[in-house]
This record gives structure tokens, C-alpha cells and sequence, in this order.
């Protein structure tokens, strides 16, 4: 029998939860109203996430050419949704850590990470585009988009590890995809359980939306498909290049419908997958700098 996704989510009582400082300071970075001295005050609360956050700051992802020394300085050059996006990776990653034989939870974050990256190198390269949709995504949307892309399958192996399990044995047995595996144990899918947690932490629409459709792009509403079509074109770009493993062992099929919506052609399709392995180099630095 088909275990109902949505009926084991609600009977989750204990769901995971982003640590109290984390949502606290999602809270403040939303509300535009929030003062620096607000954040501060906050950050004072939990030093090692400050030297985790600034680490990232000064890292070469963000290629600050000054030394950022200041969570205030942080913001004031970046903004207050870059912080924003590298709060939640620093809260989120580390959360679920639990490998089996045929799921590391080392490869899932690699794979997360590089979907992140490259979701947000798409949306810096399409921004301009109009035909593209992604005009009004901003870059750190899509690498928060991008991060929890898989999240669903972790919650799935931490409270329904049985047909976690069983999921990826078949995938890996038949040659499948987690998303084609996984319908022979579950009604729903990973996607479904990530929008309920990205739901559970109060994430915005533009996260939760296109995280729910990213497998079925055409059911996506019209405002939030250029968002899962960047999600679905980068993670296959990710497979392609056997970036990380998030529970697929097909041969990635190719992204035609992302391509469609995205106004791809053979023309500016390389302008989105060219230059991948420098951002590549990115992912793998920033989960080191996350994990240590």
C-alpha cells in the first residue's frame, strides 16, 4: 500500500524545525522595517554562527573585494536577502546527517549546493532576458530554491525510512530516477514534502512554489514556473555533470520543457551552461566553509 506523503507530514509531530536564532533572524531579514542594531542583537546570541556567516561572507563566492569584519558590514554590502539566504544555508545544512550504503548525505549536499549555485548563475545570466520569466527572481531566491531542492527526500529517510529505502534500492536496482522510484511506495513525492517543510518554516511563495512543481513544470503557476524551470535546468546540469548524488541513477533526461520556458535557444543556451566549473569550485567551498 501507497503511504500518503501529506498524512505523514501531519503526523510528524516533531518535523524539523530551523534552530530559534535561525528563524528569528529569517524573521527580521524579511521585514524591511527591521533596524541592523535589530539583527545584531540577535547574532550577539549565537557567536559561532556569526563566525560561520562572516567566513562565508569573505569567501570567494562573493568575491568582496574588502574584508568584511561585521555582521552590519555584511548587510550594508550584500543586503539583507544575501544574508538572508546564507543564514539559512548555514541553519540548514548539518541538520540531517545520516548515511546508508547507497545515500550520502555528503554526496546529497554536494548536489544541493551545486543546484544552488548554478540556480543562481542562470538567474544572473537570464535577469536581463524578458522572455526568459526571470526578471523578477532574485539571485539568492533561486540558491535557497536551489539548496532545498532535495530536502524532501532527507525528511522521507529520517521518518518514513522504510520506503526511503526501499526507494532507493529500486532506483538503483531498475536504473531509475528517485522521482520515478519513489511512486511505487508513495502517493505524492519528495517535491510535495519539501514544499510542507519549506511551508513549516514559513519560507516565501517564491521558494515554496517552485519546489512543490519543479518535477512537473507546466502544473507550476504561470508567476512561479521560470523559477522551477531554472530548478529543473540546473539540476539536470548538475546530474550531467555528476555533481554530487541526490538518489538518481538514471541517465538525466534532458530538461526540454525547462529549455521552453526558459526561451532557450541553441543560440543562448550557452550563456547559462557555460563557465559551470568555476561555480562548481564555488559549491564545493562554500559546503566546506558551512561543515567546518
Amino acid at each position: 500500500m501507497l503511504k500518503d506523503t501529506e498524512a505523514l507530514v501531519n503526523n510528524i509531530i516533531d518535523l524539523p524545525t530551523l534552530p530559534q536564532v535561525i528563524t528569528t533572524l529569517m524573521t527580521l531579514l524579511d521585514d524591511p522595517q527591521s533596524s541592523i542594531r535589530d539583527i545584531n542583537n540577535i547574532m550577539g546570541k549565537d557567536q559561532a554562527l556569526v563566525a560561520k556567516i562572516l567566513k562565508l561572507v569573505n569567501s570567494a563566492f562573493y568575491a568582496i573585494p574588502t574584508r568584511v569584519s561585521s555582521i552590519s558590514q555584511a548587510i550594508t554590502i550584500l543586503g539583507f536577502k544575501t544574508v538572508k539566504s546564507i543564514v539559512l544555508s548555514a541553519g540548514v545544512i548539518g541538520m540531517f546527517d545520516s548515511d546508508s550504503d547507497d545515500f550520502s548525505y555528503q554526496e546529497f549536499w554536494i548536489n544541493s549546493l551545486g543546484v544552488a549555485t548554478i540556480s543562481r548563475f542562470i538567474i544572473m545570466r537570464l535577469s536581463t532576458d524578458p522572455l526568459s520569466g526571470c526578471a523578477a527572481i532574485h539571485p539568492d531566491t533561486a540558491f535557497v530554491a536551489g539548496l532545498l531542492n532535495g530536502i524532501g527526500k532527507v525528511v522521507l529517510d529520517q521518518y518514513a525510512n522504510e520506503e526511503f529505502e526501499a526507494i532507493i534500492e529500486k532506483a538503483k536496482a531498475e536504473g531509475l530516477s528517485f522521482r520515478d522510484a519513489e511512486r511505487s511506495f508513495i502517493s505524492g513525492s519528495y517535491a510535495d514534502v519539501g514544499f510542507w517543510l519549506a511551508k513549516r518554516w514559513n519560507l516565501s511563495e517564491d521558494i515554496q512554489t517552485p519546489l512543490k512543481c519543479q518535477d512537473r513544470l507546466y502544473d507550476c503557476p504561470l508567476e512561479h514556473r521560470g523559477m522551477a524551470a531554472v530548478l529543473s535546468l540546473a539540476k539536470y546540469l548538475c546530474r550531467l555533470k555528476r555533481f554530487g548524488r541526490s538518489g538518481d541513477f538514471d541517465h538525466p533526461p534532458a530538461p526540454k520543457a525547462a529549455v521552453q520556458i526558459l526561451a532557450l535557444t541553441k543560440e543562448t543556451l550557452p550563456t547559462v551552461t557555460s563557465g559551470l566549473a568555476e561555480e562548481f569550485e564555488k559549491a564545493n567551498s562554500f559546503l566546506s566553509m558551512v561543515r567546518g
